[in-house]
């Protein structure tokens, strides 16, 4: 018997910058999950119900009142759903750390983000095939 190879997570990514969207995306595909990068909240919220987004990760580039509402739809209509906050100020943060499972420093870098990840994300059953 052998075992197939879980399918990677999903993670949908929320934020503004472009550069900064299709780098995290890289990295985190080559740290084996799949991204898919948003920059409307809207499209944020309505995808983030997908029972193929395993996990939600919004970047406090963009306006913080936004970024709450997307917090805060996404807590209310999928609330199992693990939700990761980037964020370079602490002070930025105040009263969404309530509405997110992890705060995550981006001057600590991409791995620290991985290992946030792997922390929420159980892995995916792998299926025995004869």
């Amino acid at each position: 018997m052998s075992a197939s190879k879980s399918p990677p997570h999903t993670i949908l990514h929320f934020g503004s910058d472009q550069m900064t969207l299709i780098f995290r995306g890289w990295f985190l595909n080559s740290a084996g999950y799949r991204v898919i990068n948003t920059g409307n909240g809207f499209d944020t919220i309505g995808m983030s119900t997908c029972k193929q987004v395993d996990a939600v990760l919004l970047d406090l580039d963009r306006n913080r009142a936004e970024v709450t509402v997307i917090a805060r739809e996404i807590k209310r209509l999928r609330p199992e759903l693990p939700t990761l906050l980037l964020t370079d100020k602490q002070a930025q943060v105040n009263g969404l750390h309530q509405l997110v499972d992890a705060l995550v420093p981006k001057a600590s870098g991409p791995e620290t983000l991985v290992k946030s990840l792997k922390i929420l994300l159980p892995p995916h059953a792998t299926t025995r095939l004869a």
